[in-house]
C-alpha cells in the first residue's frame, strides 16, 4: 500500500513540473520583414507639349436639295445615305408639260421669226417706193416701226423658249456636290413644287471635314507663334501647316491627324476665345458631321522628366509620389504633374533625375519606413506615341 502512495505522489510531481516548466518558456520575438518595392528613376525624354480642346465637326459643303419647278414627282434614282457625284441625277418630276410648254415656245419663236423677216421685207419696199416718191415718208417710218416691234417679238419668244427649255432641265433633279445623300423627304407621286420650293433631300460633303473649336487668349499666343515659325522657316515646304490631332469619344487618344485651315480675325471680348477651324481627311466617312470630339494641338517641344503614370498618387494635399532614398527609406514627395505620353507622365515640379520612384508596392510602403527597393529600369516612350496618345493635364 506504501508503495502504491509512493507511485502516485512520484506521477504529480513529474506533472506538476512539467506545467511550470511549460507556463515559464516565452515564445521568440520575431523581427519583421523589410518588404520589397519596385522603384524607378524619371526618365529625361524630348516631350511635345500640347492643348486639349472639345470641338464639333462640320460639313465641308451641305446643300438642301429642293423642287424648282411645280409638277408630280415622277422617279427617285438613288438609295438614301449612298455616295453620289456632282450631276448624279436624283429626282424626275413629270417633265411632259415642260416638254410641250418647249414645242410651243419654238413654234411661237418661228412664227415671230416669219413676221420679223415680213417686216423687214415690206420696209424694204417702201424705201424703194419711197426714193421714188411713190409712197408718203410717213408711210415709210410707220414700215421701219413695225419692223423693230417684229424683231423685239422675236427677243421675247427667244426668251421664252429658253425659259421654257430650263424648266424642262430643271424636272431632272440633279447632285450640285459629290457627298452622302440622305433620305427622300418626299415620296414618289406626290405632287412638289406648286406653293413653294419642296425640300427633296440633303447631299452633305463629309470628305474631308471641319472640326470647330474655340481656343483662349492665352492657347492662342504660343499657337500663332508655331504658325509664325512655320511660315518663316526657310526649310518649311509653303504649304505645311501645323498639325492638329482628333480623338472620338470611343477611341484611344488621337489617331486622326488633320491641319489648321482657319481662325477668326479677331478675339471675342465677351468670352476671351477665338474660334479655330481645322480639316481633316474622312475617306471612310468615321467622322460624322455634328460629333462631338477631342482636339489635340502641339505647341512646342522640349526635354522633361517622366515617371510611370501608375506611381503618381491622389490625397487631399494634391499628387505625389514616394521616393525611397539612400537609406532605402521611404518619404513622400509632393509633385506637379503635366501631360500623359503613354503610360508615362510629365513631372514639371517636384523630382529630380536621381530620385527612386516606388512603382509597385505601394500599399507596403509607408512614409518613414524601410523597405528593400528594386531597382527596375524605365521604358522610354517613342515619338509616334507621344504624338498619338498625350493629353494635356486637367
Amino acid at each position: 500500500m506504501r508503495c502504491r502512495y509512493r507511485s502516485l505522489f512520484l506521477i504529480l510531481t513529474i506533472l506538476t513540473l512539467g506545467v511550470f516548466s511549460g507556463c515559464s518558456q516565452q515564445p521568440g520575438k520575431k523581427t519583421p520583414s523589410v518588404p520589397d518595392v519596385t522603384v524607378v528613376r524619371p526618365v529625361q525624354q524630348e516631350v511635345t507639349k500640347d492643348l486639349t480642346y472639345t470641338g464639333n465637326l462640320v460639313a465641308l459643303q451641305q446643300v438642301d436639295i429642293r423642287a424648282r419647278v411645280p409638277g408630280f414627282l415622277a422617279k427617285m434614282s438613288f438609295e438614301p445615305g449612298a455616295k453620289v457625284k456632282a450631276g448624279d441625277l436624283l429626282f424626275v418630276i413629270d417633265p411632259r408639260q415642260y416638254e410641250a410648254s418647249v414645242k410651243e415656245a419654238k413654234a411661237k419663236l418661228e412664227a415671230q421669226k416669219a413676221s420679223s423677216k415680213l417686216a423687214q421685207t415690206e420696209l424694204l419696199i417702201s424705201q424703194q417706193l419711197g426714193s421714188k416718191e411713190a409712197v408718203s415718208a410717213l408711210n415709210v417710218e410707220k414700215k421701219a416701226a413695225e419692223r423693230d416691234v417684229s424683231g423685239a417679238q422675236v427677243d421675247l419668244a427667244a426668251a421664252a423658249l429658253d425659259k421654257a427649255r430650263l424648266d424642262l432641265e430643271w424636272t431632272q433633279v440633279t447632285s450640285p456636290i459629290k457627298g452622302l445623300v440622305g433620305r427622300n423627304k418626299v415620296d414618289v407621286g406626290n405632287l412638289v413644287g406648286a406653293n413653294e420650293k419642296t425640300l427633296l433631300t440633303t447631299v452633305v460633303s463629309d470628305d474631308p471635314i471641319y472640326a470647330y473649336f474655340n481656343v483662349s487668349e492665352l492657347d492662342l499666343l504660343p499657337i500663332l507663334r508655331r504658325i509664325t515659325a512655320t511660315k518663316t522657316d526657310e526649310s518649311s515646304s509653303p504649304s505645311v501647316k501645323p498639325p492638329v490631332y482628333l480623338g472620338l469619344a470611343d477611341e484611344t487618344g488621337y489617331p486622326h491627324e488633320g491641319h489648321f485651315d482657319f481662325a477668326e480675325t479677331t478675339v471675342d471680348s465677351s468670352t476671351g476665345t477665338i474660334q479655330v477651324r481645322a480639316i481633316f481627311p474622312n475617306p471612310d466617312g468615321l467622322l460624322m458631321p455634328g460629333l462631338f470630339v477631342r482636339i489635340r494641338v502641339p505647341v512646342e517641344k522640349r526635354t522633361a522628366l517622366l515617371v510611370p503614370d501608375i506611381a503618381v498618387q491622389f490625397d487631399q494635399g494634391g499628387k505625389y509620389v514616394l521616393v525611397v532614398n539612400d537609406q532605402s527609406i521611404v518619404h513622400l514627395k509632393r509633385i506637379r504633374t503635366g501631360q500623359q505620353v503613354g503610360e508615362m507622365r510629365v513631372v514639371e515640379e517636384g523630382l529630380t533625375p536621381k530620385d527612386q520612384v516606388v512603382v509597385t508596392g505601394v500599399q507596403r510602403a509607408r512614409s518613414g519606413s524601410k523597405v528593400h527597393p528594386v531597382v527596375t529600369p524605365p521604358v522610354p516612350q517613342q515619338s509616334d506615341a507621344a504624338v498619338q496618345g498625350s493629353t494635356e493635364e486637367k
